[in-house]
């Protein structure tokens, strides 16, 4: 269809002068116009833009009509010159609207699908609406972080994922997008006017870099001026290749609109998968679920997802640590806080990171005290004049610079030894007590002293 004229509402006496629009794969579609008003409606139009308006522009010709745009005004500028009043409308698609307010989300069951994924991005708008031709139904199969993205960000990275774009709908009212290439239908037959092909090779070298499979002839585009209306996405023939609209610019040339499309095959079209480099040397807090063998399970606590992210195994980082098993071994509580670190742009090289300390400090107020201690009590503490082992219940261990070791048990205390057992004091005495009986034995000789003493043997002699 070509257009006889354009339409826009709710700015039904603007007489257009100028329109220029452009439409791409992964971008928002955007709309500039140009023209003159009756300066009786100056005020009108400045109310519609100072709030949300959405606008749209018809291509009409003869009993036929079509949506050419359908977006929210983004910038409005009202002039008077010399008793005219000129005034520039600026366009954008609904998608925009995603790309504004950035976001922190978690995903991390395995189990959950790409649609999920752009569910959930989708919540927080009143119109919003996907269409997916890539990776409908397809699991994630790993831990995905949405970190300092806003949903549109995000939903392009996801699209790299299945190494496709997303294609923003400026034919509708609201946050609308393709996820993959539009199912559309095109022209089987080959464009009647003159084109023009040209390479990309930077882009060819750059997905090559990234490892796409790609040739030199899959970053060809061809060019075409048209007055025809069509969308992205649409199928085109040409030179027997079947190529999609991915780019169009649009231009008044006096009172006629013309529509310079890109097209490329469908393997041009696909895009590497890329990370998201905001992530990159961040720790988040959160709080430990489950713990088993050298992994724990977390929360995160600034997730926006909490209630539907899942869980996954996480790494836990160690003081020290050798593949044969020697080094440091000690795991976090369930609650404790701790710290998942990204120490690179991609998300599933993420780790947890030592646990964080909040709350009373009673126990941490002497720098030179070190000690470990775990949720029952059991301690093992090094102070400057001191090494105590204890279970903070009566029972300890006590090696001391100035009293030596003490031994201190509520129940018994066992010496047991396959080889020879020495107790020998230098310049001191030994002294063994007990409030009831001493018993020394070796083999069939006993001593004992309970009160009296008795001496049990096959020979006694004294």
């Amino acid at each position: 269809m070509r257009e006889e004229r354009l339409v826009v509402r709710p700015f039904e006496d603007l007489e257009i002068l100028d329109y220029n629009s452009k439409q791409r794969i992964n971008e928002h579609a955007q709309v500039h116009m140009r023209g003159r008003i009756p300066i009786d409606r100056k005020e009108d139009y400045m109310k519609l833009g100072k709030r949300l308006t959405w606008v749209q522009v018809d291509a009409i010709s003869g009993n036929e009509e079509v949506i050419l745009f359908y977006g929210l005004i983004e910038k409005l500028r009202i002039e008077v010159v010399v008793g005219s009043c000129m005034v520039d409308i600026y366009l954008c698609s609904g998608t925009k609207l995603m790309d504004y307010e950035k976001h922190t989300r978690s995903f991390q069951e395995e189990e959950l699908t790409y649609n999920s994924l752009l569910d959930t991005c989708n919540q927080g708008y009143e119109e919003a609406a996907k269409i997916m031709t890539e990776g409908n139904g397809k699991r994630i199969n790993r831990f995905i972080m949405q970190y300092g993205e806003t949903d549109w960000e995000f939903i392009k990275r996801l699209a790299s994922m299945n190494h496709t774009v997303v294609f923003a709908d400026c034919s509708t009212k609201g946050e609308r997008y393709h996820f993959g290439i539009p199912n559309r239908k095109g022209e089987n037959e080959e464009p009647s006017g003159e084109y023009w092909t040209q390479y990309d090779m930077q882009e060819y070298w750059n997905k090559k870099k990234q490892g796409l499979s790609v040739q030199p002839e899959d970053t060809m585009s061809s060019v075409l001026e048209t007055r025809e209306i069509h969308k992205l996405g649409e199928r085109r023939i040409v030179d027997g290749s079947e190529l999609f609209i991915w780019r169009i610019d649009s231009c008044l040339k006096g009172n006629e609109l013309y529509h310079t499309i890109f097209m490329k095959s469908r393997r041009g079209l696909q895009e590497p998968l890329y990370d998201n480099d905001h992530i990159a040397g961040v720790s988040l807090f959160g709080n430990v679920v489950k713990v088993k063998d050298e992994k724990v399970q977390i929360t995160i606590q600034s997730d926006e997802n909490k209630e539907k992210c899942g869980v996954c195994w996480y790494s836990f980082s160690t003081v020290y640590s050798s593949p044969d098993g020697t080094g440091w071994y000690c795991m976090p509580e369930i609650g404790d806080t701790i710290r998942l670190y990204f120490p690179v742009s991609r998300e599933t090289e993420a780790y947890v990171v030592s646990a964080y300390h909040e709350g009373d400090a009673r126990l941490r107020k002497n720098p030179e005290c070190k000690f470990l201690r775990n949720k029952e009590g059991k301690e093992v503490q090094l102070s400057p004049g001191r090494i105590l082992m204890t279970n903070n219940d009566g029972t300890f261990i006590e090696l001391s610079d100035e009293d030596g070791i003490n031994i201190v048990s509520e129940g018994s205390v066992n010496l047991r030894s396959e080889g020879s057992v020495s107790i020998t004091s230098s310049n001191s005495s030994i002294t063994m007590s007990a409030p009831k009986k001493v018993t020394v034995k070796r083999g069939d000789s006993v001593l004992n002293l309970n009160g009296d003493l008795t001496l049990e043997g096959a020979k006694v002699m004294l």
